[in-house]
């Protein structure tokens, strides 16, 4: 078997690129995956039912999740509509996380030019990949499973959200979980046996040993940040399953895939939720398929999971936003509220790069050749199963010594190989959408070198941003305004992450490897003193990369919380059956990714609408009856709630 793999891959090399060699090595060992990964079939328009009792738009980490559990029951029909189709074979290899950026399943959202950030950006415009496909974001992201922190969670129940604090929530993060690691199942605060799969990678650099060693000598423990405390340092833990990456749409749609009251629908775009103007009862939804529009009714209610930017756009569009703003688009009001505000993201300083003399990293050679296709196509193992090359992650604080205080400021992502550059063709800061002049100037010269790298992250961001509809047109992309660093501390923070991150570097544990830090300046901060905090923070506001967390566009708040846009059961204030179900709920961002908090987000919301339609139907009711009921039931439901 592998003499035959060997002479099919080395004879398809002399034709096509890495990347194709690649594919067609996944394709011979397990098959076409591009349009059966989850085994999940596009259902067609003509056999739609007229009426769901729940329809889902978005099929990414939230909307698989209650596509999956809102089927448990057997008499409630579920219609899950994605915009975009399945994953690809690429998208499933763990060292390739931006092999699918600026593809077409991505939305290829650009932020509107920033005045403080992103300036060595092409028009000083951050690039935010998003995942347009089934799985969503899940299918594009780094793959690493983090919470968040303890705070987090109680301070949104300290902002009046009942039943959001962490013990609440802890339980929701657990039931999804899937963990491999046995030791930690042993503890309280993991699990076995859920649909999501969270392990280590199963290849590790001697990188990794040496993050850890190295982290410890900057005073911090190694332990699990999923745990007990989150500040200190962990070999990462993610979503994959031998080796391979399991998004949402694997690990939760894949086992609902045979359930009769599950339909799905790709590649079409929800461009209005429909909502009765005399009730502010939701009715259902407009959506496009190939240039057709279609209406469908629901029975119960519309769950919008379309991710931070794609929510608001609809909300707004279907006349729940900013009124002024919705005037000003030509947009019918039907509930005034403070949709798209509050817009937070985790950014951080990329290229930053240190350079080693043993060879130990995971450069080009090391990762492009027939050992490394054949070891993760037959086996699922070997460097290209590292989650985006990161091998190490870190929660550190940078103001306080007293690290029981468990209060991190600044996240750290420790990367063995170079975060600019890539493999396969793949052009990592392209992705980025760094401007090829800064590229040349500084990484170039030392693309098939040894090196490691870091990106610091900031965890509370203190600016706001917003998203703003562009046009009264669904297929007009909205507005993107983060603003960035307009509040002066997040630029201090993350200057004195860069700083721990220098420091780090010259532990003995890295020393032994050579670790120096590229010495070649910036070219838009070279006349500043090297290393000094205005270089420092020159290259942040120049180098700006988003690691691809919006939040908050739909503030989760208490009745009394007039910024808020749904309340602590996520439904939208004033409009009857609909619910927003994604991060865009999250009132402030967590310390972590946002993947797995969105998981729980889901899990959390799908025992939520059980509970509100468990005794919709009482046996004795007649036909007549079955259709009404529902409206009376949530309105009545929502008046004693709001009361």
């Amino acid at each position: 078997m592998e003499k035959v793999s060997a002479y099919i891959v080395s004879s398809l090399a002399k034709k096509f690129a890495f990347l194709n060699i690649l594919s067609a090595t996944i394709i011979y060992f397990h098959g076409d995956v591009t349009n059966t990964g989850p085994g999940i079939t596009d259902k067609p328009i003509d056999t739609l039912l007229s009426r769901y009792d729940f329809i889902i738009v978005g099929g990414g980490s939230a909307g698989a999740v209650l596509a999956n559990r809102l089927t448990e029951v057997e008499n409630w029909n579920v219609l899950l509509i994605e915009a975009g189709g399945h994953e690809t074979e690429l998208s499933d290899v763990p060292l390739l996380v931006e092999s699918e950026h600026l593809s077409e399943i991505d939305w290829k959202y650009k932020t509107e030019p920033q005045v403080g950030a992103c300036l060595a950006m092409d028009d000083r415009r951050c690039n935010w990949p998003r995942g347009k496909v089934l799985g969503g974001s899940s299918v594009l992201n780094n793959m690493l499973y983090a919470r968040g922190n303890k705070n987090d969670f109680d301070d949104w129940l300290k902002q009046g959200n009942l039943g959001w604090g962490y013990n609440d929530v802890l339980h929701y993060f657990k039931k999804s979980e899937d963990n491999q690691d046995p030791s930690l199942v042993r503890t309280p605060y993991h699990s076995a046996g859920g649909y999501l799969p969270v392990s280590e990678a199963p290849y590790k650099t001697p990188l990794a040993e040496a993050f850890t060693l190295a982290v410890q000598e900057m005073g911090y423990g190694v332990h699990d940040t999923n745990g007990q405390y989150q500040t200190g340092f962990m070999v990462p833990q993610g979503t994959i399953r031998n080796g391979s990456r399991c998004s949402t749409a694997k690990a939760f749609l894949k086992p609902a895939r045979l359930r009769k009251n599950l339909h799905v629908i790709l590649n079409t775009t929800v461009t209005r939720i429909t909502i009765d103007y005399m009730t502010n009862i939701t009715t259902g939804v407009e959506m496009v398929k190939n240039n057709i529009t279609y209406y469908v009714r629901v029975h119960k209610e519309v769950l919008l999971s379309a991710g931070p930017i794609n929510s608001p756009q609809l909300l707004m569009l279907s006349g729940i936003g900013p009124g002024k703003h919705l005037a000003e688009m030509g947009i019918p009001v039907i509930s005034d509220l403070n949709v798209g505000k509050n817009l937070q993201d985790h950014i951080g300083l990329g290229g930053l790069m240190f350079l080693i003399d043993k060879e130990v990293s995971l450069t080009h050679k090391r990762r492009e050749n027939l050992d490394s296709l054949l070891s993760y196509g037959s086996k699922g193992e070997g460097p290209l199963t590292v989650m985006g090359g990161v091998e190490g992650m870190a929660f550190i604080n940078t103001i306080s010594k007293n690290l029981s205080e468990d209060q991190p400021d600044i996240g750290l992502n420790l990367m063995s190989g170079s975060s600019v550059s890539g493999i396969g063709g793949i052009k990592t800061w392209k992705a980025q959408g760094l401007k090829e002049m800064f590229y040349q100037w500084m990484y170039k010269s030392i693309r098939d070198k040894d090196v490691w790298s870091a990106l610091p992250i900031l965890l509370k961001p203190k600016s706001r941003g917003e998203i703003l509809l562009r046009s009264a047109n669904p297929f007009d992309y909205p507005k993107i305004i983060p603003n960035y660093f307009t509040e002066r501390e997040d630029v201090d923070t993350l200057v004195r992450g860069v700083k721990f991150v220098v420091q780090m570097a010259r532990t003995g544990s890295l020393h032994k490897l050579g670790s120096e830090l590229h010495d070649i300046p910036f070219c838009r901060c070279q006349s500043l003193p090297w290393q000094s905090g205005a270089y420092w923070e020159c290259m942040v506001r120049y180098y700006t990369v988003s690691t691809h967390n919006p939040v908050g566009t739909a503030k989760m708040g208490p009745k009394w919380d007039k910024t808020a846009v749904v309340d602590p059961v996520l439904q939208v204030y004033g409009v009857y059956g609909l619910r927003v179900v994604d991060s865009s709920i999250m009132p402030t961002i967590v310390s972590a990714s946002s993947n797995a908090p969105v998981i729980m987000i889901a899990e959390k919301a799908a025992d939520m609408i059980k509970t509100t339609w468990r005794d919709e139907i009482p046996q004795h009711m007649s036909n007549d009856m079955v259709e009404l009921y529902p409206r009376i039931y949530h309105r009545i439901y929502k008046f004693i709630f709001d009361n």
